[in-house]
């Protein structure tokens, strides 16, 4: 009989194949929704086209694992460290994303990810968004704005917070809402 321990254990091997087996196993027997991996480091693992559905991974640590294609949709992921972390063409639906670190995750063509749930995120510096652009700091993330205080950036200075995010000065502007203010012509 093998264990619980056994089979997550078996989510670190490097080659794809076994992991989506341990995925499956995991789900067979109810230890991928009932909080067995709550709090598991489960850094630079394989979970390219993991089925992860319903998946309870609060709080685990998921630092740059790929996770290209995988189904996240209803998955848990609050507080999760997603921080590097491949979401390549995932599907994001319904997944509760409340405190996960994204900090420079690829989010491109992610897919089913709404507005709603990323604004609950804990960070996001960095991060590529679904549509391949650079995340503006459009949610105003707590995370976020503590790094920039921490690194001394004036957080109330549009230009600052552009350098900062690595966008331009219309696309922060744009991302807060505000209206960019083009001077006016000079009177002759």
């Amino acid at each position: 009989m093998v264990t619980k321990i056994e089979v997550i254990n078996k989510l670190w091997s490097h080659e794809n194949k076994l992991v989506l087996q341990a995925v499956e196993e995991l789900r067979v027997r109810g230890w991928l929704v009932d909080g067995s991996l709550r709090g598991v480091a489960l850094c630079k693992t394989q979970f390219q086209d993991a089925d992860l559905m319903g998946a309870d991974l609060r709080g685990v640590d998921l630092h740059q694992a790929q996770l290209e294609f995988s189904d996240l949709s209803k998955a848990n992921l609050t507080a999760a460290k997603l921080t590097r972390a491949n979401l390549h063409g995932a599907n994001l639906d319904q997944a509760d994303l409340t405190r996960a670190d994204l900090y420079k995750a690829s989010l491109r063509r992610a897919h089913n990810l709404m507005d709603d749930q990323l604004s609950r995120a804990k960070r996001m510096w960095g991060a590529i968004m679904p549509d391949g652009s650079t995340y503006d700091g459009r949610y105003n993330l707590r995370g976020d704005l503590e790094l920039a205080l921490w690194k001394k950036i004036d957080t109330q200075d549009p230009r600052a917070m552009a350098e900062f995010y690595g966008v331009s000065v219309e696309a922060y502007l744009s991302g807060q809402g505000k209206e960019v203010k083009t001077p006016s012509p000079e009177p002759i």
